[in-house]
């Protein structure tokens, strides 16, 4: 059996552990993508995103009417072309949560014909 001190040792070490692991949980931030104005049509999301700083861990979170938009994850050069390849990860459930799992840049576009034209595109830079 294990002395009183071991034990007591083992539990500090495993509470050191988890506190280490708290700061980067409680710093992951939700950002809802265009505010108020959700995932729509006459949004300035180049606007939206400067001066936020993303980091790994955060969430966006795109709110729309589910049926008249979705949210397209695209490489730079789609989203450049506003084009949604056939294999593009595509959310549809109008309530959609993007986990920013890795540093980079990461680009999002409605894939419903002329939404991206017309601004419904977002690019960020995920630290």
């Amino acid at each position: 059996m294990a002395s009183r001190a071991t034990l007591l040792i083992a539990a500090a070490m495993a509470v050191v552990a988890v506190a280490a692991l708290l700061p980067a949980t409680a710093s992951a931030t939700s950002y809802m993508v265009g505010d108020d104005s959700g995932w729509d049509n006459g949004v300035d999301y180049n606007a939206w995103a400067s001066g936020k700083k993303f980091k790994v861990g955060d969430t966006l979170e795109f709110l729309y009417s589910e049926g008249f938009h979705n949210v397209a994850l695209v490489d730079a050069q789609s989203y450049a072309a506003c084009a949604v390849p056939s294999n593009a990860p595509t959310l549809t459930s109008g309530d959609d949560r993007v986990a920013l799992r890795q540093a980079g840049q990461w680009f999002f576009v409605c894939g419903v014909e002329g939404h991206c034209e017309s601004g419904m595109k977002l690019a960020v830079s995920v630290h």
